[in-house]
């Protein structure tokens, strides 16, 4: 259904779609409700509008756990909160929506990225699931960094060295040693184990924490989108500071545009918020370190209209044009390990006394009370050790039982919308804070929520957009997110090395 700014939602299809969704939480305040209903602390009737802001139906995933219903969810979410920032902002008429089949693409979305009509490299071979003698382990090895550390956890110098070296150990000790060295492994448990080990008071799956300091996009000049025209798009501004320019794109399909997004995220999650921010209008400016360049399918495929910039905060040059950049911004999103930002004053207390004024999104892997608390780690990583992985076993043809995973990085994803949500639905209040959420308390929805395996009915063809890049022309899956019926205007990363922009992509709706 397309929604407009004068029918808004019909009232039978609202009817329809709630009578879906459960109206209460599931024992204990879990499941998939509890995401529908993380906002309803902060926002009138959010979680009415977030169980109606994705249409369509049909099932495009099969397998035991109802990985559908948590996509929908998490980004019906951000719809919510999206719809009320925008609203917030001057856009009382605008209506924000996402629509099933493009939910579906746009998590699965690195498979459909194209970069002059050939797939990106997707798992490196060091990273899956391998054999040890009392079970199977899962590793993570993508990023040159993380592999390094692998083999100098099990001092093996090639790749075909790992799985034999796995093979001698038991998955505690073989889990144990790579964590040691920085490296990322998880042995693959039950779900029945992870729950004996993990938080017993886990907490709200996005742990929500208004400050009393106003936020500052209302107070700047102009911010509100309603008090543009799409004929300023583009040109200098007065109130624009360090990083940050004018509102770009047509303002009526960009209700967001004004908001200041600084991200210092990486791999999925993250640049997940921060592309649907993007595309909504936000000015978003990604940092990363040049060591740690990411990864160029990664990149393609999260950061579209993200400006992105490899800065080494250690230089006090960068840290004083980080410390104007977050002093012009609005919302501050983080992703790193737990206390790796910390030498950096990046940390949630730094940055509550630094710059009060932000609206500070955090994300880790694992539920900070928990056993891994504070470690590395990834969505194939919290599958294996929450018992998702456990959970979509099955034999293979020599009939020998092995993990398996959901069948995309759902938790990553959902997680992503969730900072999303956070973000707008703190700024929409008008007051700074802080929010929190985690892969592994995102898997702990996922497996609250009790369903039964369930086939796929529906085919998916994807809807893809091309934009020239630096490295070639790229088609890509967008963000799954349309203003009052329409795609917002789609543009390629922003890619910036020595301070030399690239060249920008003409902008292209569908």
């Amino acid at each position: 259904m397309r929604g407009t700014a004068s029918s808004r939602v019909n009232p039978a299809e609202r009817a329809r779609v709630l009578e879906s969704w459960p109206t209460v939480p599931a024992p204990g305040g879990s499941g998939m409700q509890e995401i529908l209903s993380a906002l309803d602390g902060l926002l009138p009737r959010a979680s009415e509008h977030a169980a109606t802001a994705v249409h369509g139906s049909g099932r495009y995933w099969s397998g035991p756990l109802d990985v559908q219903r948590l996509a929908v969810s998490g980004v019906g979410l951000a719809v919510a909160g999206a719809q009320q920032l925008a609203r917030t902002m001057g856009h009382r008429d605008s209506v924000i929506t996402a629509r099933l089949p493009e939910v579906i693409a746009a998590f699965g979305s690195v498979s459909h990225l194209r970069l002059d009509g050939q797939s990106l490299p997707g798992f490196a071979p060091c990273s899956g699931f391998f054999p040890v003698s009392d079970g199977w382990l899962r590793t993570h090895a993508n990023y040159p960094h993380h592999r390094e550390r692998l083999f100098r956890a099990l001092d093996i110098t090639h790749d075909d060295a790992l799985a034999p070296a796995l093979a001698q150990l038991t998955g505690e000790q073989a889990e144990s040693r790579i964590v040691a060295e920085g490296g990322i492994a998880a042995r693959v448990a039950t779900e029945q184990e992870w729950r004996a080990d993990a938080a017993s008071e886990p907490g709200p799956w996005l742990e929500l924490t208004p400050a009393d300091i106003p936020v500052r996009v209302f107070d700047r000049a102009g911010s509100s989108a309603s008090t543009r025209s799409s004929d300023s798009a583009g040109c200098p501004s007065s109130s624009a500071k360090g990083p940050f320019a004018a509102p770009r794109g047509t303002a009526s399909l960009t209700p967001l545009a004004g908001v200041r997004v600084v991200s210092l995220t990486r791999v999925i999650a993250g640049p997940t918020a921060t592309k649907f921010l993007a595309a909504l209008g936000a000015d978003v400016l990604r940092i990363d370190p040049p060591a740690l360049p990411e990864l160029l399918g990664q990149h393609l495929d999260t950061d579209a209209g993200v400006r992105c910039v490899s800065w080494d905060l250690a230089d006090p040059t960068r840290a004083g044009d980080l410390a104007d950049a977050l002093d012009a911004a609005d919302v501050l999103l983080t992703g790193y390990r737990p206390g790796s930002l910390t030498d950096l004053g990046l940390d949630a207390a730094s940055i509550r006394d630094r710059f009060p004024h932000l609206v500070h999104v955090e994300l880790s892997a694992w539920e900070p009370s928990g056993t891994r608390g504070g470690q590395r780690g990834f969505d194939s990583i919290v599958q294996a050790a929450t018992g998702i992985a456990h959970h979509y076993g099955a034999r293979d043809e020599h009939g020998r039982w092995r993990p398996g995973a959901l069948p995309v990085q759902a938790l990553d994803h959902t997680a992503g919308y969730g900072m999303a949500a956070a973000a707008c639905a703190l700024l929409a209040t008008g007051t700074a804070g802080h929010a929190r959420v985690s892969l592994e308390r995102t898997a702990r929805a996922l497996l609250d929520a009790r369903t039964l395996r369930a086939a796929q009915d529906a085919h998916l063809s994807p809807a893809t957009l091309a934009a020239p890049t630096d490295h070639g022309m790229l088609q890509y899956v967008p963000s799954p997110v349309r203003v009052d019926g329409a795609r917002p205007p789609a543009q390629a990363p922003r890619c910036e090395h020595d301070g030399v922009r690239g060249p920008a992509a003409p902008a292209r709706t569908a």
